[in-house]
């Protein structure tokens, strides 16, 4: 037998082949064409056009597993966790179920059952037609948000402030699958951590630079880790604790949840996934925890054996404190940016994902990138400070183009 590995991440940060080389079993990786490479040299990897949208992919799964038949479906990103679910249902092969998958996956679905369950959510709705969207605007006033109802990394999310927003939005024409929800005043918080065997062993909070929807006017994502001290720090745990509770939670997993701290000082969900976190939220967790969120859930998932730092299982929270930034595309040519060996040394990683020639059209999700860095600091102030430091030399240093 063997495993099926979903894939939409680059191989540096998911080399199943050495998290998983003790089981002795193949490793059978379908993955996008750009990544493909890096993996083929390692196991068996086959690459789609339109990985995200291929239905190919699943048909070829399927017809793997008639030859082969598999004994683990792993999927690491959101776009894959039905695609893996619904397989495993047809395949009979134990991990998160459809019904878990859709409640995580499905924003509708997991508004209601919180609702039921009464966590605080934004009034939210269905949109089937232009009918839903002028009731929802009708009952709950302007801003709406209208959103996939499975979306990923804020694609197709729009805000709607007036009629003429709206007008603008539908001459487009209705996609299936929406949401409208109200637009919540706030700051938003990244909760991350990973369950094992049923147990929530890490969930920490971090705040968000900007918002997930900054990218529309080309500025940076970044946030950065709360310290144990900050008073958000426990609220924030204990109100994502309750929502894995209410949650069909799958028993080995990570977790990404996004929830808006308003001016009255309420805690409003916005969403949770059951995945690793995107940008470089793993390689935050790596330095700050010494613990690697994917390799963990992988590995459990596959059935070994695993554990986690005494740190961790304390609740003593980062050794140090951390944060990230991914500075998104201008619209040209890019030409050049910063080397690594100019930037100060509190820059713990330095990822440029863009090269001298390519060209770009801005970008189109909230994690499109062309550099991404990880910073350390003392406190949350500090690296706070060091983000923006960071982001304004980049701003000055990086040459674009215009074409």
């Amino acid at each position: 037998m063997s495993i099926l590995i979903f894939n939409r991440l680059p191989y540096y940060d998911v080399p199943y082949d050495k998290w998983l080389e003790d089981l002795n079993e193949p490793l059978v990786i379908l993955t996008e064409q750009k990544l493909a490479p890096a993996f083929q040299a390692k196991a068996r990897a086959l690459s789609f056009e339109n990985y995200d949208y291929n239905n190919a992919v699943e048909f070829v799964a399927l017809q793997m597993a008639k030859k082969n038949p598999f004994r683990r479906i792993v999927a690491t990103a959101e776009r894959d966790i039905l695609r893996a679910a619904r397989l495993r249902e047809h395949l009979g092969i134990e991990g998160q179920s459809l019904e878990s998958a859709i409640a995580f996956r499905d924003k509708v679905k997991m508004k209601t059952l919180l609702k039921a369950a009464n966590v605080k959510v934004p009034p939210f709705a269905e949109i089937t037609s232009v009918i839903d969207l002028v009731r929802f605007i009708e009952a709950e006033g302007y801003p709406v948000v209208v959103k996939p109802v499975d979306g990923m990394g804020s694609r197709n999310t729009t805000i709607l402030h007036d009629d003429e927003d709206t007008i603008a939005y539908l001459t487009e024409g209705l996609t299936p699958h929406l949401e409208v929800e109200k637009f919540i005043e706030g700051e938003m918080y990244h909760i991350d951590g990973v369950v094992l065997d049923g147990v929530i062993e890490l969930c920490w909070p971090s705040k968000y630079l900007n918002n997930c929807l900054a990218f529309q006017e080309g500025k940076y994502l970044g946030s950065y880790l709360l310290e144990p001290e900050n008073p958000l720090t426990p609220r924030l745990q204990r109100y994502v604790t309750n929502v894995l509770h209410i949650l069909p939670t799958p028993q080995y997993t990570t977790f990404h949840a996004e929830v808006f701290h308003t001016p009255e000082d309420e805690l409003i969900l916005c969403e949770i996934a059951c995945r690793t976190g995107g940008s470089r939220i793993c390689e935050e967790y790596r330095q700050a925890f010494d613990l690697d969120l994917t390799k963990l859930a992988v590995q459990a998932q596959c059935g070994l054996a695993v554990t986690v730092p005494e740190q961790v299982r304390s609740g003593r929270g980062p050794k140090t404190q951390i944060g990230f930034i991914g500075i998104p595309p201008k619209q040209g040519v890019f030409l050049s940016a910063p080397k690594a060996d100019e930037l100060p040394d509190w820059v713990t990683e330095y990822r440029l994902l863009a090269e001298p020639g390519q060209y770009f059209d801005g970008p189109h999700t909230s994690v499109d990138y062309t550099v991404t860095l990880v910073v350390t600091g003392e406190t949350e102030g500090k690296v706070l400070a060091r983000l923006e430091e960071v982001a304004d030399l980049f701003e000055r240093n990086t040459v674009w183009q215009s074409k």
